[in-house]
């Protein structure tokens, strides 16, 4: 999956963020804005923490912390560059979509289920693989359930 346009200042915040938290990961809501999935910009970068490691303390840029589990932290995460070269992790189109499906209750019922919506009419689209990230993250049954009223 391609990206079409970030916005250089969004990445310029999600590399200040990886300067300071190096093993953190973009997600969530903040992911989706990245890949083109919803047209909301986040009031606060959605940023992921292994459970069990440190918990940054984040004043600037605002940042919502979200502690995901060690075993599946890993999963779909992507090193990405701003285009001054600086680093930050992020997570694939794919699993910031899996991850709001999921996580409704964070991310937005409608946000998630637009994102989901924008995913499958792109060109590339990969139904199968969402499924399979649900079924290893959580939430296949909230997957299942949208994907087929949305290729119905």
């Amino acid at each position: 999956m391609q990206l079409a346009d970030s916005d250089p200042a969004m990445n310029s915040e999600f590399a200040a963020l990886a300067a300071r938290a190096p093993t953190a990961t973009i997600c969530l809501n903040s992911g989706l804005s990245y890949w083109d999935l919803s047209d909301e910009i986040p009031a606060r970068i959605h940023l992921a923490v292994r459970r069990g490691a440190h918990w940054p303390r984040i004043d600037t840029p605002a940042t919502r912390l979200h502690r995901f589990p060690a075993e599946t932290f890993d999963l779909e995460r992507l090193q990405r560059e701003t285009d001054a070269g600086e680093p930050f992790w992020m997570y694939s189109a794919e699993r910031c979509t899996v991850d709001a499906m999921r996580l409704q209750r964070v991310a937005g019922r409608d946000i998630a289920l637009s994102a989901l919506r924008r995913y499958m009419r792109q060109d590339g689209a990969e139904p199968l693989r969402l499924m399979a990230l649900a079924r290893e993250l959580g939430g296949l049954r909230r997957m299942s359930e949208a994907l087929e009223l949305i290729l119905a």
